[in-house]
């Protein structure tokens, strides 16, 4: 070990040089895989969640549940456009014991033809607190007037096209479904694929229609079931799963995942060459700078191979003071890469306005491994030569 320190004292800026390549490679490195950890953060988190969400339902060839009613106008359960089958909580807890489902909500759309408005009107009962209703359905932030479903019994939210269609505003009452519904609020939930006119707790919708669907039962209070999964790229997955558990339903989706999917994969890609071509580029520099240092004490370690030094101790003391330099500027350069990297934090600085420097912890042994890797591989030449020549020929051949 002194002998370690006496070469790094008596050749300081020989050492110093070798330190400084390690310290470069990693202190980049470090902030350029901190860079690209954030630009897919930001730009693939949005897209992580794109059309995350679709809708499963048990078409049916009849209007109804029977024993109802025959006539499709006196009222039918509706998804997609067509008939439907009521459903029971045990498929809904199916769907959400699946791997990448986020969320799972029971939903009961009716249609009726109203002969006051002279349309078919579309009721959607919600679980409002649900994420999945958000993404299928509507939300408190597709509010456009009034409010958002408070619980007040016969009090719904209106669709602003059917509103507008038919003249209605922020606290009318419409003669509909066998009695009277006032509008607490409009919204505009854009394009779902559960979208109705109208919307009510899904408890209250079971109540306003529980003459009409006499097949509501205790179990059975569902029809649709809105599904929002966790990450894009995994929905086809979880469709597929949902086929193969409960093959006799029906998925709905607007496929607008496959897009952002295809993106995802394309970005992340691309990251992660950009990294290890910088990466390779860095170290090989690294080991570039450490080999060159090592050719210039090759004389030096030819005469001290002369003075009887073996090759097995020669061998070990070139290794060992490549990878103690290897080291010492990984370390310094992660720890300077941290300091910049919080500096940057504190300020709310970000790098072409856009990122910021996201540290991720398990990369630091990555990166100290990988100059100990680059340190250990420009020694390789220098003690290949070692072994195989002799010592008067390693000191002639110095230039």
């Amino acid at each position: 070990m002194k002998y370690f320190f006496k070469e790094f004292y008596r050749h300081k800026w020989r050492t110093l040089a070798s330190i400084s390549s390690y310290f470069l490679a990693s202190f980049f490195l470090l902030l350029i895989l901190s860079l690209n950890y954030s630009q897919q953060n930001d730009s693939v988190g949005i897209l992580r969640s794109t059309g995350t969400h679709f809708i499963v339902y048990l078409p049916s060839q009849v209007s109804c549940c029977p024993p109802g009613c025959e006539d499709p106008t006196d009222g039918s359960l509706i998804a997609e456009g067509g008939y439907t089958m009521m459903l029971n909580s045990d498929v809904i807890s199916t769907i959400r014991s699946i791997a990448g489902v986020r969320a799972a909500a029971p939903y009961l759309l009716y249609k009726l033809y109203d002969k006051r408005l002279q349309c078919d009107i579309t009721l959607g009962g919600i679980d409002t607190s649900n994420i999945a209703t958000k993404s299928n359905v509507c939300s408190a932030d597709n509010i456009i007037s009034g409010t958002y479903l408070k619980g007040n019994k016969g009090e719904i939210v209106a669709e602003e096209s059917f509103s507008m269609a038919h003249k209605l505003k922020v606290g009318d009452t419409l003669q509909a479904f066998n009695g009277k519904l006032i509008i607490g609020g409009i919204v505009n939930s854009g394009i779902k694929p559960g979208k109705a006119d109208l919307y009510a707790p899904i408890d209250h919708v079971q109540d306003i229609l529980k003459d009409d669907l006499q097949c509501i039962s205790d179990g059975f209070d569902m029809n649709i079931i809105l599904v929002e999964v966790a990450d894009a790229r995994i929905q086809n997955r979880v469709m597929n799963d949902i086929k193969k558990q409960l093959s006799f339903l029906a998925i709905s989706s607007y496929n607008c995942f496959q897009p952002a999917s295809d993106v995802m994969g394309i970005m992340e890609n691309a990251g992660t060459v950009l990294s290890v071509i910088i990466f390779i580029f860095l170290i090989i520099y690294s080991a570039k700078n450490q080999l060159t240092a090592l050719m210039e004490r090759y004389r030096e370690i030819g005469i001290l191979k002369s003075l009887g030094w073996k090759d097995s101790s020669l061998s070990f003391q070139i290794v060992a003071s490549s990878l103690l330099q290897s080291l010492a500027g990984s370390i310094i350069g992660i720890l300077f890469g941290l300091i910049v990297a919080l500096m940057f934090g504190m300020n709310g600085t970000r790098v072409f306005n856009s990122f910021e420097f996201i540290i991720q912890p398990d990369w630091i042994p990555v990166i100290v491994l990988l100059c100990l890797f680059g340190a250990a591989l420009a020694t390789i030449l220098p003690v290949i030569r070692l072994h195989r020549l002799e010592a008067g020929e390693m000191i002639n051949s110095y230039n």
